[in-house]
């Protein structure tokens, strides 16, 4: 795949891409680029990839959620109806779609659509209590993924793990550090999640907080060799998902096979530098993501040998018997109650009160 280049070349590429669109669906009426070009982070890795919303009073069913453009630009597309910006209280307090919408570039604006909604948002985008409602919403989300799994502590849980399990695992892991950025005024990210996120612990003085996070995981006794095998069994999982979906991939998106070099890139990268632990959260996420639609689509001895290798992935992650994964969860629940008392001592700190969920 093609390098990046200039933040400025690739804008205009992005733009070419969405008058295209635009004089196919002249109703649309916006469209914008959110993630980190749009912030104008500094280009990463080999390769990025675009995040483009289209609002659509009739968004078109069954798209392919990611395309090449020019044969290298990826780019993730998502429709929505105006109807969904309607109540824009909240979207100034939504730990996802406040802050994309903050740093949103506008590609397309019919009638000021875009432009008013990003003017709303961003007034006292970043007051404390602004901050802490985008942090709580993101704890919240950390809280209903725990919810799915929380009573696995307790009942034998079959072996190896259900795919979906370990996603709502991840997902806890995600949203509560989303809600950490939140509170350090930062954005969320994707390859990169883990390793700002540590960033800003060690800032906060908090870097035991990234360690919980790994023992949730199982991720603690994993060396850097175990990562490298890791690493190539995920390419195989990974391609194993492209080649026997069938439909269209609304569900589990990410493991669209247009996505591997983007995310091989990024593991390769936080090696590089010497963070090659960041990598194994993506990794493990996405490796589950596509052994779940291997189970949902490849025929049953053709998947065979894909459960092996998932099982022995599971084995090398420390979540290979019902008692390791009932840990993780215990150490996952220490995780948010640690959070959350973050989130409280912000609210302190800036004279507002928040009442604790989980017990100090």
């Amino acid at each position: 795949m093609h390098e990046i280049g200039s933040r400025d070349q690739l804008l205009n590429h992005v733009r070419d891409f969405v008058a295209l669109k635009v004089s196919e669906r002249p109703e649309l009426l916006a469209a914008f680029l959110v993630g980190s070009v749009a912030r104008a982070d500094p280009l990463w890795a080999n390769i990025t990839d675009f995040d483009v919303i289209f609002v659509d009073p009739d968004p078109p069913l069954d798209l392919e959620p990611c395309l090449l453009w020019n044969e290298f630009l990826l780019i993730d597309v998502q429709y929505f109806r105006p109807e969904d910006y309607e109540n824009r209280p909240i979207l100034k307090r939504d730990a996802m779609r406040g802050q994309s919408l903050y740093d949103a570039v506008p590609l397309h604006d019919s009638k000021n659509f875009f432009a008013l909604l990003q003017a709303y948002v961003r007034g006292q985008f970043d007051t404390a209590e602004n901050v802490i409602a985008r942090s709580v919403d993101a704890f919240r989300r950390a809280q209903l993924h725990y919810d799915e799994i929380s009573e696995l502590r307790n009942i034998p849980v079959p072996i190896p793990v259900d795919p979906n399990d370990i996603k709502h695992l991840h997902d806890v892991i995600d949203w509560a550090a989303t809600a950490v950025l939140m509170l350090a005024y930062k954005p969320r990210y994707g390859r990169r999640q883990v390793l700002c996120f540590g960033e800003v612990l060690s800032q906060m003085g908090q870097s035991n907080i990234l360690e919980l996070a790994e023992q949730s995981m199982g991720f603690s006794a994993i060396s850097d060799d175990d990562i490298d095998d890791m690493r190539k069994q995920w390419l195989e999982i990974f391609r194993a998902s492209g080649k026997f979906h069938k439909g269209h991939w609304d569900d589990d998106r990410c493991a669209h096979p247009l996505k591997e070099q983007y995310y091989m890139d990024g593991f390769e990268k936080l090696a590089a530098v010497g963070h090659a632990r960041a990598s194994l959260f993506l990794m493990e996420y996405t490796a589950a993501a596509a052994f779940n639609h291997v189970l949902t689509h490849a025929p049953v001895e053709a998947a065979a040998p894909y459960v092996r290798q998932y099982t022995r992935w599971m084995d090398m992650s420390g979540k290979g018997s019902a008692k390791h994964f009932s840990d993780c969860l215990v150490q996952l629940s220490e995780l948010l109650r640690r959070v959350e008392y973050l989130i409280y001592e912000f609210a302190k700190d800036n004279g507002i009160v928040y009442e604790l969920t989980r017990d100090r």
